[in-house]
């Protein structure tokens, strides 16, 4: 709500009419559609350049109008002075007066700040504290979600390998960039998402096995140390990541369906379909993957591998065949991470390298080489990064995961569901 005193009008009592071309904060206040005057308005740098001594203040005009000239670029506190709101008006929540980290971006000229007050006309509809804490939440278990899907393969590659795939970034990259190329992309077939996912999955796996095939299991024969292996795999990550770039450019692109969606209402939340497809999709995925491995012959042989790998070739297990499979069921899970996390937040070049060391924290919480241990890991790392915007800036909502990271392992070193190893 862009707010500037009309001409007529009488300026705001304690701040000069900002010059047009200067940067300024904003805003109108307003209960329904009655302006609210008269009320002291203050804005004062956080983290702004050179002027950290900033402190700016207007008061609102008869319209409910404000604006505060500010030095340029950064992050300001921007507050009400309660004590001058006028006794018929009050805050829809009493604990928003202030916005105490309000990012005014360079080469802005005006950013709205936006107070909402109580009004029986409608307006403005704000979500309550607890209201905003179940959409964290729920928002928080669809990004554990993906992120548990993403970080299942890395986990089970180590687990059957011993081998910490720096590379496993890049495969959920590929796969939300072959969605992208076979449903968006005008040099692409412009296929349906649906279509155009389960061949990015499938390719991704094909490619996953021949990376095990041609690179891995050479390597193996050649009795490459496992620090060899992860330096090659760091490599792989590199080449791969800048290839990208090059065939795909460094713009965030999009979907052709679902791209945007209004919201649907389900008591406290308010979030598009895709969100619930989204998760739907991806429990669905975890729910098949930890039933696999119950209770099919592939999975026994996968974790059999996995607790023990000499023993399990002794007893007639085909060891080769079973991480052939690891691979390429891991490169494919992956995928299907990618797609879901660019659904949701856009098909770029390096998304799987922002989300590498979320997938590590989680394999690394639930427990190092466990299925499960991952996708409990992911679940736990994408609510508490998500809720902990509640209290901090988005910034920081990762470091919150690997704090927590820190102090599960201090108290459970193997994590989540990692068997204690007896050393002597």
């Amino acid at each position: 709500m862009t707010a500037v005193p009309a001409a007529g009008q009488q300026a705001p009592t304690t701040t000069a009419p900002p010059a047009s071309s200067s940067p300024r904060i904003a805003g109108t206040l307003l209960s329904g559609t009655t302006p609210i005057p008269g009320v002291r308005v203050t804005a004062t740098a956080v983290n702004v350049p050179g002027a950290a001594d900033f402190e700016g203040e207007a008061t609102s005009a008869a319209d409910g109008s404000w604006a505060i000239s500010v030095p340029g670029a950064g992050t300001y506190r921007v507050a009400l002075d309660r004590d001058t709101i006028p006794d018929e008006f009050s805050l829809r929540d009493p604990d928003r007066y202030q916005l105490p980290r309000f990012t005014m971006f360079p080469g802005a000229t005006v950013r709205n700040a936006v107070f909402a007050f109580e009004s029986s006309e409608g307006g403005i509809a704000v979500p309550s504290r607890w209201e905003r804490l179940i959409r964290l939440f729920v928002s928080g278990i669809r990004f554990g979600l993906i992120v548990g899907v993403c970080s299942v393969g890395l986990s089970l590659i180590y687990g059957t390998t011993g081998l910490v795939n720096f590379a496993h970034g890049e495969l959920v990259t590929l796969g939300a960039l072959l969605a992208w190329f076979f449903n968006a992309s005008v040099d692409g077939p412009e296929v349906t998402l649906v279509a155009a996912g389960l061949l990015a999955v499938i390719l991704s796996g094909a490619f996953g096995g021949g990376l095990e095939l041609v690179l891995w299991r050479p390597m193996v024969r050649r009795r490459s140390g496992l620090i060899a292996r992860m330096l090659v795999s760091i490599g792989l990550a590199l080449f791969l990541r800048y290839w990208f770039e090059i065939l795909f450019g460094a713009n965030t692109s999009s979907y052709r369906q679902y791209a945007t969606q209004e919201g649907i209402d389900l008591g406290p939340l308010n979030l598009p379909a895709k969100s619930y497809f989204i998760m739907a999709i991806a429990l669905v995925a975890l729910l098949a993957v930890g039933i696999g491995l119950q209770r099919t012959r592939l999975g026994t042989a996968i974790r059999a591998v996995a607790d023990e790998r000499d023993l399990a070739a002794s007893s007639g297990i085909d060891v080769r065949r079973v991480i052939l499979a690891v691979w390429i069921s891991g490169a494919a899970l992956a995928a299907l991470g990618g797609i879901l996390l660019g659904i949701s937040q856009g098909v770029q070049w390096n998304m799987g390298f922002r989300l590498l060391l979320t997938m590590f924290a989680a394999v690394v919480l639930g427990g190092l080489g466990s299925a499960f241990g991952a996708m409990a890991g992911g679940l736990v790392v994408g609510i508490a990064s998500e809720m902990s915007t509640y209290w901090i800036s988005p910034d920081f909502k990762f470091a919150v995961a690997l704090v927590i990271l820190i102090l599960v392992l201090l108290v459970r070193p193997q994590g989540i569901f990692g068997i204690r190893e007896r050393i002597g």
